[in-house]
């Protein structure tokens, strides 16, 4: 009886382990397996884009290398509303998000639209919410304290984008990606990207987007220097379809990735949302990380900071956006909405200057609703799985074979 109960017990403990060693294998498969499904696909829309949509050939003309002109128009539309983005490079530049009932349309009377008059742009239907992001001025400023902060007693030299002559270079799309492209004055580089569903951005520092944002790229590349530390800096003014009242103010927060996979060293996200975005989670939005990059070949090595400061209102709004898009679906009803402002300045102490490389980048985008929030990959959980998981099954089998080693013993020792 004695040896039955031996054998039995051995088989017992042996069932177990192999249990065990199932269950093990079998969460670590399922976790896999579930891990690599796409992250979302809750928010595609379907786009589709146009160039200068209706403009008169003598104001468009035919042969794109004569014209100066470039809006583009694009509808992502979704089964129960529509986002349209408006990019628009006849004035300064400017990018307008807006949410729509499904079937509503862009329509601009492009001779009033050219001669600047308000009201000269307007949807079919009054929109559920319109934000615009407006980049007003750019400078270039004398650093001689080394910080990569720009204020107002630094001397400072400013380029205003309305005199800028635009070179189209790129202009692509279906119905996933939109892609635009320009020269400005062969210093500043501007690429535009609409997307159809989540994922990140192909360049550096990868930003996570979502059927409901666009990205900017800006790139400052061989500008003269003005100065002996010249660094760069720009002015971006955002207008909101709300009302300005008293203490509602953009917010600009600051929050950790869960990880620097997508782009290493980085792990800051900054996030500047209007009233409505971070009280609602249903207004407008600008997100970035806190990179700057020195050179084409983007990686940690030519990397250096950005700073932002704080939006303040803009004074006399009509007048000082009187060359924009949002001009000519506001006019004077800008002094009543919300319209802010803030500066980012890129450069860190020690970095040697926009004058080391010639180059500097900003990456950025603007979207409608809350900023979409990082999450780990498929690839990162499976090795962090591994890397847990194999020593903490090797600790659990371990003391399962002391446990089963000792029993044996005392149960040979009873025979």
């Amino acid at each position: 009886m004695n040896v039955l109960r031996l054998v039995g017990g051995n088989v017992k403990y042996n069932r177990t382990m192999f249990t065990l060693i199932r269950l093990f294998l079998l969460v670590i498969s399922l976790a896999a397996a579930g891990f690599s499904f796409p992250e979302s696909t809750a928010l595609e829309r379907k786009l589709t884009a146009s160039l200068n949509p209706g403009c008169p050939a003598d104001i468009c003309p035919d042969n794109p290398t004569d014209s100066q002109v470039t809006l583009i128009y694009i509808r992502a539309e979704g089964t129960v509303d529509t986002i349209h983005y408006v990019w628009d490079f006849t004035g300064k530049p400017t990018i307008l998000v807006a949410l729509t009932e499904r079937n509503a349309s862009l329509t601009i009377r492009w001779e009033h639209f050219w001669q600047g008059e308000p009201e000269s742009v307007k949807f079919s239907t009054e929109p559920k919410y319109m934000f615009m992001t407006v980049i007003n001025r750019i400078f270039q400023f004398d650093d001689p304290n080394d910080k990569g902060l720009f204020t107002s007693d630094l001397p400072v030299h400013v380029y205003d984008p309305h005199q800028f002559l635009w070179n189209r270079t790129l202009y692509w799309f279906n119905e996933k990606d939109v892609i635009v492209a320009l020269n400005a004055n062969n210093d500043f580089l501007f690429k535009l990207n609409a997307y159809s569903s989540r994922d990140h951005g192909m360049d550096y520092p990868h930003l996570l987007h979502t059927s409901n944002s666009t990205q900017i790229d800006i790139v400052f590349n061989n500008v003269s220097a003005k100065f002996a530390r010249p660094r760069f800096a720009i002015e971006l003014l955002f207008v909101v379809s709300e009302q300005a009242v008293a203490g509602s103010n953009f917010q600009v927060t600051q929050r950790k990735g869960l990880d620097d996979e997508h782009t290493p060293g980085i792990f800051e996200i900054i996030d500047v949302l209007s009233p409505g975005a971070f009280k609602f989670s249903t207004g407008g939005y600008i997100e970035y990380r806190p990179v700057s990059y020195t050179h084409p070949e983007r990686d940690v090595s030519t990397s250096t900071e950005t700073h932002q400061s704080e939006p303040k209102t803009i004074e006399s709004a009509s007048d000082e956006l009187n060359s924009t898009l949002a001009f000519a679906f506001y006019g004077q009803k800008l002094d009543s909405l919300l319209v802010q402002g803030m500066n980012i300045s890129f450069g860190l102490s020690g970095d040697g200057f926009y004058s080391k490389t010639y180059y500097t980048t900003m990456t950025l985008q603007v979207g409608y609703g809350t900023p979409p929030v990082e999450q780990l990959s498929a690839f990162v959980l499976v090795v962090a799985g591994i890397g847990i998981g194999i020593p903490l099954a090797l600790l659990i089998f371990g003391g399962l074979y002391v446990c089963i080693k000792k029993l044996r013993t005392q149960t040979a020792t009873n025979v």
